[in-house]
């Protein structure tokens, strides 16, 4: 697969797919759209506990399907406002309860 990447999101926080990821997403069963409405809504952005980048973060919120899901994203150094989506799952237990507390 390419390095190829796609953006996505609103003004404030810009995602970026590469191929590699949208794999992994569909591994998860999760589409870069539900990551868009993850980012787009009512979400809560936290300090990643276990960073392989610096300045990594995971990302908690709702689809609008009601799925609660944690991303993974890295900054984009060259271009602020801009995150590298690496990777989502459906948020764990004590995700979504860090979720609803601090939202």
């Amino acid at each position: 697969m390419s390095s190829r990447w796609v953006r996505c999101g609103g003004p404030d926080r810009r995602l970026l797919f590469s191929e590699t990821t949208v794999a992994k997403l569909a591994a998860h069963a999760i589409t870069p759209e539900e990551v868009r409405q993850v980012n787009d809504g009512d979400r809560v952005v936290i300090a990643n506990p276990r960073p392989r980048v610096e300045g990594s973060v995971l990302m908690i919120g709702p689809t609008h399907g009601g799925r609660i899901l944690t991303v993974v994203l890295n900054p984009e150094h060259v271009d602020p406002g801009a995150w590298h989506v690496r990777t989502a799952w459906e948020a764990s237990s004590a995700q979504i309860s860090r979720y609803r507390r601090d939202r």
